[in-house]
This record gives C-alpha cells, structure tokens and sequence, in this order.
C-alpha cells in the first residue's frame, strides 16, 4: 500500500515524470539484452557485424576515415564504406578499438535503444505536452515487435538505428510547420543522423515528411518565412552529410556495379506481403509464426490504436493523432500486392526492395496513437500509473516469447564464423563489386597473384601488408600488371615512390601500366572528393553547432532582459 502511495506521490509530480519514465526505459532495455543473449546472427548480421571491423581497423590506419576492408574476399578488398554509411558506427567502433567487436555491438544496441525511447519521449512531450502519453508512446515504439525483428531476426542494423533518428526529424518538422521554424536545425540533424545511417529508410522518411508537408502546407502559406528556413535546413543537411553522399555519387558515376548489372536487389512488388501474413504480422509478438520471420507491427500497437473507439470528443491534437495513424495503416496497406508498386510514380521507389520496411513509420504512428488514446482514456494517477504497468508487463511478455523464437531459429551458428567464399564473404549479395568482375569464382580461383602480359616480366618480393600492397617487378619491354585487388576509384600506385596510374582491367580488377622496372606499392588513399568532403563535413557540424550556441544564447539573453 505503502509502494503505491509513493508511487501516486510520483506520478502527481510532473517533474518526475520523465526519469520514472526513464528507469522503466532503463529496465525494459536491461531485460531486452538480457532475453536477446546469447548474441545470435540474424540474416544480415555478418554483413554489418563486418562494416564495424572494418570501421574498428579503418580508425587505426587512417584519420581522414577513407579505408577499404582489405580483409574481404580472400584480400582482393571491398568498398562497402562507400555504398553504406559508418558515420553513425564511428563512436562505437573507437569503443571496440578499446575493449571487442561483440562488447561495441552489444554496447551500440544498448545506447541506441535508450537514445530511441528518450528522442521519442522528447518529441511526442514536446508536440502533445502530455508526460504520459509520451512515456507510453515512447515504449511501445522503442520495443516495437518490428524493430526486435529488424535488430535480432533480421539484424539489419542500419535500418534498426534508423528507428532512434526518427523522433527527431518529426520534432524538426513540427518547427517548421507549426512551432518555433528557428528551431529548423533540429530537421537538419534527424535527416543528417538518418542519411549517415540507412539511405533507404532516409528516402522513405523524405516521402513522409513531403506528405506532412503538403497536409499541412497551409502553415507555409501563411507565413513563408517557415518554407524558407526548410529549404535552409535541406541546404544544410547536403553540406552536413558531404562525407557520406559526395564520394557515394562519385563511386557510382565512376563505374558499374553488381547491384546494377545482376539484379541482386528484390523487386518492390515481389516483395509485397500476402493479406494473411499482414494480418499476422499486425497480431505477431504473442505466438510463434508457421516462418521463421513475419515482419508485423504487432499485437499489442494494434490494440493500442484500437483504443481509438473509446476516446471521445474533438480537439486539434485528436485529429493530429488520427491522421498519423491513417497514414501508419495506409503504409500497411502499401506492402500489399494491391498498391500498384509498378505503376509510375511508384516504380521509382523499386531500390527499396521490401515495401514492408515501411512498417518502421508505421510503428512509430502507431505508438504515439496509442500513447495518446491511452492517456486520454485514463484520467485518474492511480489508472495511468495501473495502465503504464500493464504496457511495460505486456513488453516483457512480447520480449520472453520473441526471443525464444529468435534463440530457437537464429543460434544455429557462431557469431565468429569465419568468412569464406562459401558463405560468399559474409557481404550479402556482394552489390557493390564493379561489374566487369566476372564472379567471385572467379577471384576465387584466381588467387592471390599478378598477372602480366609477357612472359619475360619477373614479379618478386610481392606482400600484401595492411593497406600496402608491395612488389619487385623487373622487365624489358613495357607490360601489364593485373593486382589481385578490386577495384575502386581511388586507388594510388607508386614506382620507386613516383605516381604511376592506375586503371581498371578487363576483369575490374586494379591494373597498372608497367613503363620501367623497380618496386611497387599499391593503396587506397582516395579521391580529392572523399577528402574535400570530409572536411565539409566538419565545418558544417562545427558551423552548425556555433550557430545553435549562438541561437540559445540569444534567447537566454531575452529571457534575462
């Protein structure tokens, strides 16, 4: 009696809403990672689990962060840097320098998780001033039964992290739409997070802020200044996110790759679900799936916007809600075979590959209708404080019963499998090798070796030493050397320390013009492009932040006045 009391006391006090709130966050998180153990790999968990190695050797060897993972592929390296961003990684990766690569995973799953319950509590408090609906939003988002599946089943770690940047970008867009547009700077660094972090789910969030945008698009009328500091706040984000998209589009101009040429990337409208497993995957989280993995929303967010039917009257806020959670039901309806993903403007999205992944919004929309309807539906403290206990117990039950599912179908193998051309070098489909490379049979059999043109070309002392490739070569007549390195725009070579130039073989494999003997080395030091990027990068974040410092002292000096 004496517990309840207190926690009565607790929850009349608003101030002390948000670290209550913040100690349950702590718990559900301690109980996650503890249902979760032992570390499993999902179905794209070497892939990302080999992104934060190469980041961890990548930090040792280069401080301007241009690397390639020389280990991949029996040493023939891959830029999977390029195509994918690791900015997000970089923090935790210093951290796996210091201690391990399992500690620095487990470590970023747990910061993550926690930066997504308190961006989601910020942003849903802020926007609704409602401490409870915020808290209970912010639960049913961060332990949303899709993103245990993206984080555990499927492991698809970019796209997991995305789910901790999105409260963010919503906070900004309400700045711009409706609250203080000076504020835009908050749009800027949820969208720069997100593109540092996952392009796809960045894309996606881009059409959903558009449709926001156009709802809303009365706001901008009314008062264009608010247009102007979004277009300001789209300026700034492409100079924050220089690092990552410069040398992306620079890569991709410069040459042809597998994922363009092999049709390796599912087709948006092959991927749709079948009505019975959408219907599944919004009842999921309870009982096991007949498969392995059906992506859903879950049960218990769909009870939460079924608590629509016992919410009564009107009000700005209500109609907000409602309509955030048409547009999260009209997104399950997209991953079904019945939105014309064929169909113009539609078939444009096709590198999206899954529609489901849409499934991310939804949840999101979902939890904040929930939190919402549950605090407007329970009045008294006793009542939000009964119903804050039952979400949080029923979170626990949904984690119990989902990780038993994911330690019964996912711990078949070591975490420490060790790559090989059988499981194709734990790189997923291999996209991003240039197209001219025949197969990884191919580089398979080919082995680690040069090849030359003439027969009478020597080739000695070859090493392949971190990042340096090293070799003798002697020969009477001008020749050809094909590398056993993949290759990227990017690539420098140096005879008896003068450049030389580097080219792409037949075969999309480094090749140099041999003119004169003497010794070789070949590495990757990148392009002007990467370099100049990577200095725009900083200056905008640091310019960036001067103007926020500037912003706030601002105000506090009107405040004071």
């Amino acid at each position: 009696m004496e517990l309840f009391n207190l926690l009565d006391r607790i929850v009349a006090n608003k101030k002390s809403h948000f670290w209550l709130f913040f100690v349950i966050l702590v718990f559900l998180t301690l109980i996650m990672m503890y249902f979760y153990q032992p570390l499993c790999p999902g179905q794209d968990f070497f892939f990302h689990y080999r992104r934060l190695q190469a980041l961890m050797d990548g930090l040792k060897a280069s401080p301007w962060l241009i690397y390639i993972d020389y280990n991949a592929i029996d040493g023939y390296g891959y830029f999977s840097k390029a195509f994918y961003p690791d900015f997000a990684l970089i923090p935790f990766a210093l951290i796996g320098n210091i201690t391990n690569i399992e500690f620095a995973y487990q470590f970023m799953v747990f910061t993550m998780t926690m930066l997504c319950g308190v961006f989601t509590y910020i942003t849903v408090n802020y926007i609704y001033k409602n401490s409870f609906a915020a808290s209970i939003s912010a639960l049913l988002y961060t332990f949303a039964v899709y993103r245990l599946l993206d984080l555990y089943h499927r492991a698809a770690l970019g796209e997991t992290l995305t789910f901790t940047f999105i409260p963010i970008v919503f906070l900004g867009l309400y700045y711009i739409i409706k609250g203080d547009y000076k504020k835009w700077y908050l749009l800027t660094i949820g969208f720069s997070l997100m593109i540092f972090t996952h392009l796809i789910s960045s894309v996606l969030m881009l059409i959903t802020s558009v449709i926001f945008l156009l709802i809303y698009y009365k706001s901008l009328l009314k008062e264009p200044k608010r247009f102007i500091y979004l277009i300001i706040a789209g300026i700034v984000t492409l100079v924050v996110t220089a690092y990552y998209l410069y040398p992306m589009l620079e890569q991709m101009v410069s040459n042809t790759f597998y994922y363009e040429s092999h049709n390796l990337m599912a087709k948006t409208e092959d991927s749709a679900l079948p009505f019975h497993w959408i219907i599944w995957g919004m009842f999921s989280g309870v009982i096991a799936p007949a498969q392995i993995f059906v992506p859903g929303v879950g049960l218990l967010l769909t009870c939460s916007i079924a608590l629509r039917i016992f919410v009564y009257g009107k009000s700005a806020e209500l109609r907000s809600i409602d309509l955030c959670v048409i547009i999260g039901l009209a997104y399950i309806v997209a991953s079904s075979p019945i939105f014309p993903w064929t169909i113009f403007p539609f078939s444009m999205l096709n590198f999206i590959q899954m529609p489901w992944r849409l499934f991310e919004f939804s949840c999101f929309f979902f939890a904040i209708g929930g939190g919402y309807y549950l605090s407007q539906i329970l009045k008294s403290n006793k009542r939000l404080l009964f119903g804050g206990c039952v979400i949080a117990f029923t979170i626990v039950l949904v984690m119990a019963n989902d990780a038993k599912m994911y330690r019964m179908y996912r711990c078949g193998r070591p975490i420490t499998q060790i790559a090989s051309f059988n499981n194709d070098y734990h790189l997923g489909g291999l996209e991003y090798i240039p197209s001219k490379v025949p197969s990884i049979e191919y580089i398979h059999q080919r082995g680690d070796s040069i090849i030359v043109d003439n027969e009478s070309t020597n080739i000695s002392s070859f090493t392949k030493i971190a990042s340096v490739t090293g070799f003798d070569i002697s020969i009477d007549k001008p020749d050809t050397a094909e590398l056993p390195l993949i290759y990227y725009k990017g690539y420098t070579a140096k005879l008896d320390n003068m450049d030389m130039p580097v080219s792409e073989s037949e075969n999309g494999l480094v090749q140099l013009q041999i003119v004169q003997s003497g010794h070789i080395e070949v590495s990757y030091e990148g392009t002007v492009i990467q370099k100049i990027s990577y200095f725009v990068t900083i200056i905008g974040i640091v310019g960036l932040c001067i103007y926020i410092f500037m912003q706030r002292r601002k105000i506090k000096q009107t405040v004071n006045k």
